[in-house]
């Protein structure tokens, strides 16, 4: 975690110094790389990374955000010795109109769908050919899989902020409507047990949840790829 720490700074250093001669129309010309720090403290952590690709029309883009993360990089386990054996991958996609413009910055609007997966793995007892009036048939120690899947929706409004013809800042916040469903992963096994209270205030009983509010707010940092007309000092 502290070379995540280390380079998120140097990120911050490296955007900070690089402010330069902006050409804005070039620019949004280009696809943007991205990286967003902020999903590495999140409960279900990642490194997140995307791109944004403008369309024919340069005020309409669509980004696309793919993320991987272990519970053996998450800061919120880091103090504990049994800590979960958890992955997590993350999918972003949105749509972007950028309604107002100015040199040094543009706002927009965007419609998002993000997909969740996240599965944990544990050795328990579970029972085998299960059903009937006598129960199971028999207990085995097995490694058991449960998944959890989260699909929501969001409307966002946002910032992108240039420090040079290559750097920016996107800035955002957005509200929607999320829903989850869990379920066990592990073929012929029943009576799957995983955290049969709360994790992180939600349950991890199999099943399909209601539809609950959902926030979603932070930044990315960003650079453009290509060649600039202008000369690489301008750029950098």
């Amino acid at each position: 975690m502290k070379y995540f720490l280390s380079l998120f700074f140097l990120c911050l250093l490296s955007f900070h110094f690089s402010y330069a001669q902006i050409d804005p129309e070039e620019s949004r010309e280009h696809i943007i790389l991205k990286w967003s720090p902020l999903s590495l403290f999140d409960i279900d952590n990642t490194f997140q990374a995307g791109v944004e690709i403008p369309l024919k029309n340069d005020r309409f883009t669509i980004q696309q955000d793919v993320g991987y993360g272990h519970s053996n990089f998450n800061v919120w386990y880091a103090q504990e010795e049994d800590r979960p054996d958890k992955t997590t991958i993350k999918s972003r996609t949105q749509l972007r109109y950028y309604f107002y413009e100015k040199r040094k910055f543009r706002s927009y609007v965007a419609g998002e769908y993000l997909f969740k997966r996240i599965v944990t793995r544990e050795t328990q007892w579970v029972g085998m050919d299960c059903g009937g009036v006598n129960g199971c048939g028999y207990f085995e120690n097995k490694d058991v899989k449960l998944g959890r899947f989260v699909s929501a929706l969001h409307a966002k409004f946002g910032w992108q902020i240039y420090f040079s013809n290559r750097t920016s800042m996107d800035l955002f916040m957005g509200f929607g409507l999320r829903k989850a469903r869990v379920k066990s992963l592990t073929p012929n096994a029943e009576n799957v047990r995983f955290n049969n209270d709360w994790d992180w205030f939600r349950s991890n009983r199999p099943g399909n949840y209601q539809v609950i509010p959902s926030l979603a707010i932070g930044f990315h940092l960003g650079i453009a790829l290509g060649k600039f007309r202008k000369t690489e000092s301008d750029n950098l």
